[in-house]
């Protein structure tokens, strides 16, 4: 047993040992479909007003479609640099109520904690040399991490998943565990990856304003892109990964929008 003070060892257990489960036949199984509970008596059901993208939030949340294909146009660094400004870039002050000033962002982060950290490996953007960055949310900077660094590496972290070949950036998601659980103990793993959600919609939505695509990927190798960004996936490791850039217009997306993943 653990002891109840021990904040740590189960997260990180849990971590480390939540590689992805390569079972090809599950993945396959066309009977793994989208499921809808229903509750109650069909007599009972309250119908609701119809729903419309009435509003341009509306319209972006509604427009969001996973992209497979990216174009080789160029990306103007002040697209970028909004992008990673408002997705989790300091966007001000709040007063605590111990009085104290604190940081903010643009996500919901448990105790305002913010234990995510955002590289992005860059590809085709202009005035920027090709690598891997660290994006530096207080001062909005970024920080060369490593320029031999190159996309066209990605796919055979990402399970196979090549799509991002082409993408001007992958922006991805890190993890410094320590920051939320040290407050909250194991519970605090939950919402750092709560925040990783937050955070990684805020860059879809964002790259739809800015008539860009995305696609998000959970799936890779932990440890070895753990490696790739230079962390010891243990105070600090990969979350979640988004890749952005122009859409290839002339290809299909190759899902169709009622069978595309979240």
């Amino acid at each position: 047993m653990l002891p109840v003070d021990d904040a740590y060892t189960l997260p990180r257990l849990y971590h480390m040992n939540s590689e992805p489960w390569l079972n090809l036949e599950a993945y396959a199984d066309p009977a793994n479909e989208m499921l809808f509970k229903t509750v109650g008596a069909e007599s009972e059901r309250i119908a609701l007003p119809g729903a419309g993208a009435s509003t341009a939030l509306g319209q972006l949340i509604r427009g969001r479609r996973s992209v497979r294909k990216f174009s080789d146009e160029p990306l103007e660094l002040d697209r970028l640099s909004a992008l990673l400004a408002d997705a989790y870039g300091v966007t001000g002050f709040i007063t605590g109520p111990d009085g104290l000033a604190m940081y903010k962002r643009a996500v919901p982060s448990a105790g305002a904690l913010y234990p995510l950290e955002v590289y992005a490996l860059t590809h085709r953007v202009e005035g920027l040399p090709d690598g891997l960055y660290h994006y530096h949310g207080r001062d909005h900077v970024l920080e060369r991490a490593n320029g031999e660094a190159r996309i066209e590496s990605l796919g055979d972290l990402l399970l196979g998943q090549y799509y991002l070949n082409t993408a001007n950036a992958a922006i991805i998601f890190t993890a410094v565990f320590e920051r939320t659980l040290e407050k909250y103990g194991p519970r605090g793993y939950r919402y750092v990856l709560f925040e990783a959600g937050h955070a990684a919609q805020n860059v879809c939505l964002l790259a739809a304003e800015a008539g860009l695509g995305s696609i998000c990927t959970g799936g890779f190798y932990d440890a070895r892109l753990n490696r790739f960004l230079g962390l010891d996936g243990k105070t600090e490791a990969a979350l979640y990964v988004v890749g952005i850039g122009h859409r290839d217009e002339s290809a299909d997306s190759g899902v169709s929008p009622e069978a595309e993943g979240p």
